[in-house]
Order: C-alpha cells, then structure tokens, then sequence
C-alpha cells in the first residue's frame, strides 16, 4: 500500500479504495465529514452512495442494511441525496437516499404503495406559490398552503413513513424592506405565518427542521446563491446546501434511533477552569466574572440537557476526592453530584472508563456524547470507540455551548414525560446496583425490590411512548421494526390484534413504561397470533419481566381464541441479547421458515417471574 501523503481527506479515501482497504476508508469517511469543506462532503457522498451498499457493514460503523429515504421537493433536491448520504454516515447511520421529480411532491407520493414505500420521507417546500404573483390576501395564501401540505402529510400516513417536514424561508425581504417585510403581507410576514400554521398542525412524530434558524445562524447571504436557484431551482450555496443535509441526515437519524442518551463530560478545563488538584475546590474558575462565567453558563447548559432527559455523567482524570471536591464545597457550582448518573474519576484511559459506563449504564456504547477540552482525549476516544460521539470543544471555553449544540446529538423528535423522568430512574438504578452489591443471591435480590408490573392496551395516551420506545430499542428487540405512528395505529385497529404495554416499579422507583408488544393475526389456515414486535427497556432487563410479559401475553392470545403464538428473530448488530430467547421460553422453530418459531398454547405453563 502507498505510503499517505495526501493532505486531501477524499483523495485518501479514494487512495485507500484502490488499494482495496475498503473498511478503513469508510472508518475514514466517518471520521472527517464534520471537518470537510461543503464542496467535500457532497464529493465524500457521491463515493459512499456507490462504496456503503458494497460493504457487510463495521463492528462498531453502523448497521448493514440501510434506511431508505425519499427526498420530495418544491425546489431542486438532486445535490441533496449524496450530502444526507455523508452527514448520515458520519453518525453511522447507512442510508439509501432516492430524490423525486422537482415539485412533484404529491404526484411522486400517489405513486407509492405501503410495500414499497420508504422508511422516511423528506418533505421540502418552497415559497414560489406563497409569494407568488396574483391578488390573494395573506389569510389566504397561507391556507392554500396549508392545503397542500395536509394532503402531503395525509399520503405519508397512508404510506405508514415517518416525516421530516422543512419549515419555508426567505431569501431577502422583498420589495417592502427590511422595517415593513414582517407586517403588511410582506414576504417575512407570509413565511413566518406558514411556518407557524405548519408547526400548529404538524402531524405528531413528525420531524421538524426549522430552515429559518438555519439559514439565521449561518446569515442568509451565505446559506443562499439566488444564481443557484435561476439556473439550477436549487436555492442553497454549498454551505447551505451541506448544513441542510447535515439537519435532514439528524432528522433520519432522531426518527429511526432516537437521540443520543448520555452526555460524559470531562472536569478540569471543562466543568471548571483550572486543575482542582492543584488549585483546590475554591481555586477554580467558575461563577465569578469573566472566565469563570463561561464555565457556568455551560454547567447551566448542561442542565437544562439533564432537564430534558439527556443522563449526564463524568469521566475525569483525577483522583476520586479531588474530583468531588467541587460539588460538595464550591458554592459557585451549578451541577451537583446528584445530576449525574455515573462519575468516573480515576487515571485509567478514558475509552476503558467509557466501556464500563457503559455497562455500569446498561446502554450501548452509541448512546453517548464525549465532550473533554483535551485533544489528545478526544483523539484517543475517536480511535478506540468510534461509536462514541465525540464533541470537537473549541479552545475558548465561551464557545462550549455552541459546538455542543452544533454537534446535534440531542436533536429529538419531540421531548416526553418519560424523557423527563429519566434522570431519577437512573439515579434510581444506583441504589438498585447498591442494594445487588449486598444481597445474598441474585434470586434474594429480585424479590428484595418488591417488582410490580402493569399491562395497559396501547392506546392515543400512550402512543407517543410507545413510539418512541420502537425507535430506541435496540438490545431487547426482536424483530427491530421501525413502525411509524400511523403504522401502530392501523395495527392496533386491526381485528386480532394483541397490543399491550408495561410498566414497572419498585421500591426504589418507577420505571415508567418499559415494554410494548404487537401481535396481529396469522395470514394462512392457522389460528396463530404473529408477533410483530416485542421489545423492552434495557433497564428492565434480567429482571424477570420478560418472564412476566410473555405469560400476559398468553393470556391475551388465549382470550381472543388463538392456538398458537408465531415468534419471529430477526438479527441485527445490537439485539444478540434476545437472540435465544423463544427458544428459552418454549418456542419450536417452524420448519422451512428462517427465524421463525411457534409456542403452542394448549401446553403452556406459566413461567416462574420475580414480578407481580
């Protein structure tokens, strides 16, 4: 192999293809999209587009098979594709990206049926009909928007996709100005009114990106090429053209896997300025004037994440008193040690603390966020963990706040009482592992916490959990399935469908809903339930509850007159923890049919639980 001494990110990776290192260019790609120039990173595309379907898939790079989405537009969208392609891959996310026809956004969806519909659909509109010529008042061209999106948004349900909806922008203010755009029917007005129609109506678990924010962050002038949009009907510069892709790239990623769950934040030069090992509790540089009040604007920061579910934790390099120091004696300080979930200070290399989170947490190693002021940290995290989503923190400690926010990791499809709660049942698994550390026996420990579980149909109260739960499950999960709200409903409508949810609690707290399963009717001469889904929390794991969850579902089957349950495996990366498990409970795989396996319902016996 040649040696490398191409400063060009993607003449190293072409460099690696030829010389058949297919894996290690694609470890490449992911690594450096975040730093490409614009012009880079739809190049880096066009080569992932033809180089992700090749490959088998990296342990620790993502899953193999690839999420199919549709780009539909009221503008250009062909340059789009490859961009998504990159900005997704760089999270380690696959996706196969198709574009429609320009401004076909409902012919291109009449076309479809649910079998060959894709997993996501993008939805980018544009402004030529809302300020267009003509005498329309402004009342009524926002509602002849609104039209067309509803009838947009009725075929992506028909379709059972999942959407990511842009918002509409302006380019310039039009001929009013600057003063009089945003009243009067101006072209400000008229875009900030659809875009408040749309956010009011938006169909829930939508994903919304916000293309006003967007192009106010990096200043329209930049974002825009209004010689683009004359030749090409592509408005956006390549600066623009790329940040739009990087949100729609989250937007498929926050629909399909959910946000990412866990921020660890390092100590020294980053919670606070300074070393507290040499300066002391009160030697450091928090609260205060000047420096000191950019550590405190990103403590407060940080929990405002925690607020929102996000679990926060630490991995310092200090010793374990030192590091606690702060929290306990500096009143300055705006986290407490109460806020985190894990705090890990020690002088062992980081990714080796990480992986222990990461088991001391029950959540996969994609489920965090590093953010540590060190480079050399950060490198070595990179190296040795790229699932682990590494933040790159600025020098100056003012500018905390924006790279966090600018990485996107904690973009979600919307923010729920569960999410919420999350940061005291995590507090709540503490005293739990507190409590397994002293125990006899696992069995003694079990029935110490006094586990009682409760089913409940899904239903409109609980849907928007149970969504989420399908998308963010990974390690319990049989089947792995993505099913869009829409889908849900028209499952649980179907006549034979088991459908049911469960929560849990215990001594020490509630875990909230934790489990959801789906079984629909067996096609075919046999009187069986096919289970669809059946998933739970990996905080509820080795607990019993699958024990408990599997004997209610029994019961359903038999209530409805079935013989016979159906299961089904369907393996990914993540879920090897369920791979035996209808075997374990009684399931007899079914000849001829992969995967699948039946429980026969007349010789079923009720499996001994922990759970009442």
């Amino acid at each position: 192999m040649e040696p490398n001494t191409s400063p060009d990110p993607v003449a190293n990776y072409r460099r690696l293809r030829k010389d058949g290192a297919l894996n290690e260019a694609l470890r490449l790609a992911r690594k450096v999209v975040p730093i490409l120039e614009p012009g880079q990173v739809a190049q880096m595309g066009k080569l992932l587009q033809k180089d992700l379907p090749a490959s088998a898939g990296l342990a620790g790079e993502g899953d193999a098979s690839a999420v199919e989405v549709l780009l539909l537009g009221q503008c250009t969208t062909t340059y789009l594709p490859p961009v998504v392609t990159a900005w997704a891959w760089s999270e380690g996310l696959r996706v196969s990206v198709k574009d429609g026809e320009y401004d076909q956004v409902l012919q291109e969806l009449m076309q479809l049926s649910p079998e060959s519909a894709p997993a996501v659909i993008v939805v980018l509109p544009w402004h030529q009909r809302l300020l267009g010529a003509g005498d329309r008042g402004t009342v009524e061209r926002v509602d002849d928007e609104m039209a067309f999106l509803k009838q947009v948004w009725a075929q992506v349900a028909r379709l059972k996709s999942k959407l990511v909806q842009v918002s509409y922008d302006w380019v310039h203010p039009g001929p009013l100005g600057y003063s009089l755009s945003s009243r009067r029917g101006g072209t400000v007005e008229l875009v900030q009114r659809v875009n408040a129609a749309q956010r009011a109506a938006l169909p829930a678990g939508a994903y919304y990106v916000d293309l006003e924010s967007l192009s106010a962050w990096r200043g329209k002038a930049e974002f825009y090429d209004e010689r683009n949009y004359h030749w090409l009907k592509q408005p956006f510069s390549p600066a623009g053209l790329s940040r739009v892709g990087r949100h729609l790239a989250t937007g498929v990623r926050a629909l399909t896997s959910g946000r990412r769950k866990v921020l660890v934040l390092d100590l020294d030069n980053t919670l606070w300025g300074g070393v507290v090992g040499e300066n002391g509790p009160h030697g450091i540089a928090v609260g205060g004037t000047g420096e000191g009040q950019a550590f405190t604007a990103f403590q407060k920061y940080a929990k405002r994440l925690k607020d929102s579910g996000v679990i926060l934790a630490v991995s310092s390099k200090n010793n374990d008193a030192d590091a606690r120091e702060p929290f306990e004696k500096n009143d300055e300080m705006v986290l407490q040690l109460s806020d985190f979930a894990a705090f890990h200070a020690s002088w062992d290399p980081k990714p080796v603390r990480l992986r222990l989170m990461a088991k001391e947490l029950n959540l996969g190693l994609d489920s965090f966020v590093f953010f540590d002021d060190n480079p050399v940290e950060r490198e070595r995290m990179r190296a040795e963990l790229p699932e682990v989503t590494v933040v790159e923190a600025p020098v100056d400690p003012d500018l905390y706040i924006r790279a966090l926010q600018e990485s996107l990791a904690f973009e979600a499809v919307d923010v729920t009482s569960a999410d919420t709660e999350r940061a005291a049942q995590y507090q709540a698994e503490s005293s739990r592992r507190a409590s397994q550390e002293t125990a006899a026996s696992p069995e003694d420990y079990l029935a110490s916490l006094g586990m009682k579980a409760e089913a409940q149909p899904v239903a409109e109260a609980n849907l928007d959990r149970v969504v989420d739960l399908i998308t963010k499950t990974n390690q319990f999960n049989l089947t792995t399935r993505r099913h869009s709200r829409a889908a849900v409903e028209e499952m649980i409508a179907a006549p034979g469908t088991v459908a049911f949810a469960v929560s849990l609690a215990d001594k020490f707290g509630d875990y909230g809903l934790i489990a959801v399963v789906l079984g629909t009717k067996e096609t075919g001469e046999e009187n069986a339930l096919r289970l669809d889904t059946w998933l739970m929390s990996c905080r509820a794991m080795g607990r019993t509850v699958e024990h408990w969850t599997l004997n209610h579902l029994v019961h359903q089957a038999l209530a409805q007159g079935y013989d016979a349950v159906v299961g089904e495996y369907l393996p990914t990366a993540k879920n090897v923890p369920v791979q035996t498990l209808l075997a374990d409970f009684g399931f007899a795989a079914r000849e001829g049919r992969a995967g699948e396996s039946m429980l026969k319902l007349s010789s079923y016996s009720d499996l001994p639980t922990q759970v009442s």
